[in-house]
């Protein structure tokens, strides 16, 4: 009797396993929407970065450019769905072909091909992890060139960038 229990219970478990996996996997459909946002006023995003103390994460992208969407897809927008991503980075998209007006970090204008030249950034997509001041933090993800790795290549300029804010910080509470 003890072992019909035992796998009815052992049979209840991994029936409720399987049901527990299948539903963790949501479907795009299911994902809440969540679209970059395009740097309009980088002084504005640089203040918001020094009240956090957090880096800006800029992802120089063009139209039709398929490893864009990839980034922008596969792990710009998962990071956008994560408390824990939005709290450490403030995330915006610079279109290098949109020809409008940019506010940068000085309060001056410039355009999303200026920007790309100041960061080396004339192949898309290519991120460039910056402080409230615009300054480069860690070195340029350019391209793709291995889509097992990338994520991990992201999370290590995060940390890189996250690490120099920290290091500023506690030299300025130091003076």
């Amino acid at each position: 009797m003890k072992t019909a229990k035992h796998l009815f219970a052992l049979f209840f478990l991994l029936t409720l396993g399987a049901s527990l996996s299948l539903t963790a996997h949501a479907s795009d459909d299911e994902l809440p929407p969540v679209t970059l946002v395009q740097a309009h006023n980088l002084q504005t995003d640089g203040q918001a970065a020094h009240q956090r103390h957090v880096p800006i994460l800029l992802m120089f992208a063009q139209q039709g450019c398929s490893w864009c969407h990839y980034v922008e897809e596969e792990q710009l927008k998962p990071m956008l769905r994560n408390a824990d991503y939005r709290a450490q980075v403030i995330i915006r998209q610079v279109m290098t072909d949109d020809l409008g007006s940019i506010t940068d970090f000085d309060g001056s204008q410039t355009d999303a091909n200026s920007l790309a030249m100041r960061y080396s950034a004339s192949l898309t997509p290519t991120v460039v992890f910056v402080d409230e001041h615009g300054k480069r933090l860690a070195h340029n993800l350019i391209g793709v060139s291995n889509t097992e790795y990338y994520g991990g290549d992201l999370d290590r300029a995060l940390a890189e960038s996250a690490q120099i804010i920290r290091q500023q910080l506690a030299a300025l509470n130091l003076k």
